[in-house]
């Protein structure tokens, strides 16, 4: 199944530990009947995404230089995933994904670090507005590169 796994800067350096990811789920298709293949896809990567702002919010362990969501796309068996009790795209990942697995990488477009920081600091308006942010299209292997971007 494809995935969309929430990341903040530190998980470009590892691999991918066990977390709440979003899909194209049988619940979302219910839920939005009229949407089309992309549009599904479209609502798992925002969900994903505002996951992501959530995790930057929690993790301030090293100081980041750009604050921006990222989200990377990754195949899994189904087996890796149960069902968790949240939105109705949510998964629960049961293991490590390996950079391997990860088809690409999402990460904001440069200039959105302004709405970003305002969402972290709790506005809702900001929080809405980063859902209008592009999210900008990068190859697995570009990841240390996005890394050295996002720390500095």
């Amino acid at each position: 199944m494809r995935i969309y796994i929430p990341l903040d800067p530190s998980d470009l350096r590892t691999d991918v530990s066990p977390r709440l990811v979003h899909a194209v789920t049988p619940q979302l298709k219910s839920a939005v009947p009229r949407e089309d293949a992309e549009g599904w896809e479209m609502i798992a990567t925002l969900a994903a995404a505002d996951d992501s702002l959530r995790r930057l919010s929690d993790s301030r362990e090293e100081p980041i230089t750009s604050l921006r969501r990222i989200v990377c796309v990754a195949e899994v068996p189904d087996s890796a995933l149960e069902v968790a009790d949240e939105l109705p795209t949510a998964r629960q990942l049961l293991e490590p994904v390996s950079w391997d697995d990860v088809v690409a990488i999402l990460v904001d477009e440069p200039g959105s670090e302004r709405v970003i920081e305002r969402a972290l600091a709790g506005d809702e308006k900001a929080f809405m507005a980063s859902g209008d942010i592009d999210l900008l299209w990068y190859d697995a292997i570009e990841r240390e590169a996005l890394a050295s971007e996002l720390f500095g």
